[in-house]
């Protein structure tokens, strides 16, 4: 399963996020250096020549702001709003060489103390309040399923890599079904956190007095190379990883400093003639509102197509600097717009979380509009009591302004909360223990729970009656989300590669017969099951599995993530070719071929009888006789996702009831019709977790790790089942198909 196009609906959804910071300005020369920090006041930073205060700038960062929120919101006609994000950029470059630039006029000098105790005033109070808030409210609205990712990712972002973090979460396959984090937006603030960690100590250097050319030429020069090389990076990834171009902070460091490049240029731009500055502000502000438009989740981004925004609020800034009177700051200087500017940060911070809570708690990863426009509501009285009531007063604090060891004492103390609250509610919910393929591998080798035939039936007969869920519920929710198996070390493949290392031979390696697992990730989940079969068996296993790379004999596209998003994903081809070599000098007995649904290039589906010739053409590749080949059916694909759908209804476990019968039944079918034809086995899954209804509770287990993937305790109750579906014992003494559940007929026929 992979992500749709733009990562939208599923688990890595990308919320495009904000960073309004630094919005002081400067004092006279004569002035102590301690009070360059107004006690009062919103005023926004730009250069010495510049107006001390640009309500302009103020009311892009409401445009910016309202983008993203209502985009968030679901609102129609709004399916680009993400370009917000874009416009936050340029304003932060902007708005930070505009307070260096004045503080070295000012003090002829600058000050990195001075700096970096402004940004820790200016957003770690309200953004520390915010994830600790999110942390303990998913604990408390959607129970630890759904918490101890939340407090993973506040580890993360506590620390400023909330884009690193969720850059891995969305290559990620195995979080292609999950929920989006209630703290994604933080990425955005984490590139700018990035930007000011490198751009003042170069702005230092650039403005030494041992240069002999001008310190505006400098840095004109300086962030021209920056722009370009960024750019070009940026059109590069966004091209060959699109994820990693979303939340790199080298792909976005070009939309920061041309903002920069506008504050350095400002004595130039003074001299725009005013009868073209006021056109040209509005003609980027239109760009502005074009893209917000037009754009959408299966626009390429940011690359080429960053350019408009981006290039649009530069524009706005650069020409309504002369202050044209008929210039687009008409509109941005009214009122709302300034107050909604003056909001942006507490706004942006706090309406993702709650949108994404309150979607959850309702089951989906989002709700339309109408349903939104309450939660919006909710969102910007927050904002409100966390500007007046959080970080206005400590932005101002007399007792930190100018005692720049106070406030970094007051930033360390800030982090180290949000690291504690997040760790301890870990520990307290279960969350902190073994890696995921270390809990699964203890599901194989301690638990020893197995079911025979006989008791899964019994078992599936009574799960309509539960009720509650069982205390001793294998896995427990709150570990659930590790409760995934797949070959150890290097043995899994990522998206890039495409062989296995020859050392990847599991099961007992000294048996003389040796069975092989191709697919994707079903061939990962059913890992577990199979290991403890061949162990108990004396057989080898061998698992030819690839995220988002189906064993049929068919072109798919790129995992989102990776590679140009809809063209052909050429490593599942290369993995293809290498598996049926592999295969040959292996000599299986058995062939285990599973695998999910998965698009074609250009993200349109395949039809059922193209699924079915693909499969028979794979059957007929595999360098084995094909009653040597077992064809493993999808599992039934469940209506929610059973884990956090438990965790809201743990009272009323069949509210999380759904049906065997989905839109993988089709293909359910051409699979078996591709086994019938050409001699090979298929094995039907859909009796080992439903009767006439599909429960996420059966017996103690949980058998749903997402939709459409078991868990790996399940996985191993049911390697009984599996084990006399595959009938090792008759196949190794090279007579013909065993048999199987589901080969007389087809068991998906209406």
């Amino acid at each position: 399963m992979g992500f749709p196009a733009g990562f939208s609906g599923y688990g890595c959804q990308i919320s495009r996020g904000v960073g309004t910071l630094g919005l002081v300005s400067d004092v006279a020369h004569s002035r102590p250096k301690e009070v360059l920090e107004p006690e009062v006041g919103e005023e926004s930073g730009t250069a010495p020549d510049d107006r001390r205060f640009r309500p302009d700038v103020e009311g892009l960062r409401a445009v910016a702001v309202l983008l993203v929120v209502l985009y968030h919101a679901n609102l129609p006609g709004l399916s680009g709003g993400f370009v917000g994000v874009d416009v936050f950029f340029v304003i932060s470059g902007f708005v930070i060489t505009g307070l260096l630039l004045r503080e070295r006029a000012a003090e002829g000098a600058t000050s990195l103390a001075h700096f970096y105790a402004r940004r820790i005033r200016r957003i770690l109070p309200a953004a520390t309040v915010t994830i600790v808030v999110t942390v303990v409210a998913t604990y408390l609205v959607l129970g630890a399923v759904s918490g101890n990712p939340t407090a993973i990712d506040a580890r993360w972002t506590a620390i400023f890599l909330a884009n690193v973090h969720f850059n891995a979460e969305a290559v990620n396959y195995l979080n292609a079904s999950q929920p989006p984090s209630p703290l994604q937006n933080f990425w955005s603030l984490a590139v700018e956190e990035q930007f000011y960690l490198v751009f003042p100590t170069a702005f230092l250097v650039l403005s030494a007095r041992r240069f002999s050319l001008p310190v505006r030429s400098r840095l004109a020069f300086a962030l021209v190379f920056t722009i370009a090389l960024s750019l070009l990076y940026c059109l590069a990834r966004t091209t060959s990883a699109p994820a990693d171009a979303y939340f790199s902070p080298f792909t976005r460091a070009w939309e920061l400093a041309l903002g920069a490049s506008v504050a350095v240029a400002t004595p130039w731009l003074l001299r725009l003639p005013r009868s073209w500055a006021g056109p040209m502000t509005w003609l980027g502000l239109g760009a502005i509102a074009v893209s917000a438009h037009w754009y959408s989740n299966a626009t390429a981004y940011p690359g080429l197509a960053a350019v408009l925004p981006v290039g649009g609020t530069a524009l706005v800034i650069a020409a309504g600097t002369p202050q044209p009177v008929a210039g687009a700051e008409w509109l941005l200087k009214r009122g709302p717009a300034q107050w909604f500017g003056r909001l942006s940060y507490s706004l942006y911070l706090w309406h993702w979380p709650i949108l994404i809570l309150a979607a959850e708690a309702a089951g989906t990863s989002s709700l339309p509009f109408r349903s939104n426009l309450g939660w919006l509501a909710l969102s910007l009285v927050v904002a409100v009591i966390s500007y007046h009531g959080v970080e206005q007063p400590l932005r101002h604090a007399r007792s930190l302004v100018g005692h720049h060891g106070r406030t970094l004492a007051l930033g360390a103390g800030l982090v180290a909360t949000s690291l504690v609250v997040a760790t301890v509610a870990l520990d307290l919910n279960g969350g902190g223990g073994s890696s995921a393929n270390e809990s699964a591998g203890s599901s194989t080798s301690s638990l020893g729970i197995l079911w025979s035939p006989a008791y899964l039936s019994a078992e599936l007969a009574a799960a309509p009656s539960i009720r509650q869920v069982p205390a001793d519920l294998l896995p427990s929710l709150a570990t659930s989300a590790a409760d995934w198996v797949e070959p150890p070390g290097d043995c899994s493949v990522s998206f890039a590669e495409s062989t296995i290392p020859r050392h990847c031979i599991f099961g007992d390696v000294h048996g003389t017969h040796t069975m092989v697992i191709y697919g994707d990730s079903h061939a990962w989940m059913w890992f577990n099951a199979l290991n403890l079969i061949a162990n108990i068996a004396h057989w080898r296993l061998v698992d030819l599995g690839k995220g988002d790379c189906p064993a049929n004999d068919l072109e798919f596209r790129n995992p989102t993530g990776y590679g140009p998003s809809g063209q052909p994903f050429a490593a599942c081809g290369a993995f293809h070719r290498f598996a049926l070599r592999r295969m040959a000098q292996l000599h299986p007995d058995l062939v285990i071929v599973t695998q999910f649904l998965e698009a074609a290039p250009g993200n349109r589906s395949y039809t059922p009888a193209q699924w079915q010739a693909g499969l028979a053409r794979t059957i007929r590749e595999v360098p084995v006789p094909a009653e040597r080949v077992v064809v493993l059916g999808n599992i039934p694909y469940a209506k929610v996702h059973g884990p956090r759908c438990l965790a809201l209804h743990s009272d009323h476990v069949q509210s999380c009831t759904s049906f065997p019968v989905s839109f993988v039944t089709p293909y359910n079918s051409a699979e078996w019709q591709a086994a019938r034809t050409t001699g090979a086995t298929y094995v039907n899954t859909t009796p080992w977790f439903c009767t006439t209804v599909c429960t996420d509770v059966v017996g103690r287990f949980l058998p749903y790790w997402d939709p459409g993937h078991v868990t790996g305790h399940f996985s191993v109750a049911l390697a009984p089942v599996l084990g006399q579906s595959l009938d090792l014992s008759f196949r190794a003494t090279g007579g013909g198909p065993a048999p199987a559940l589901g080969t007389a007929k087809d068991p998906f026929a209406p």
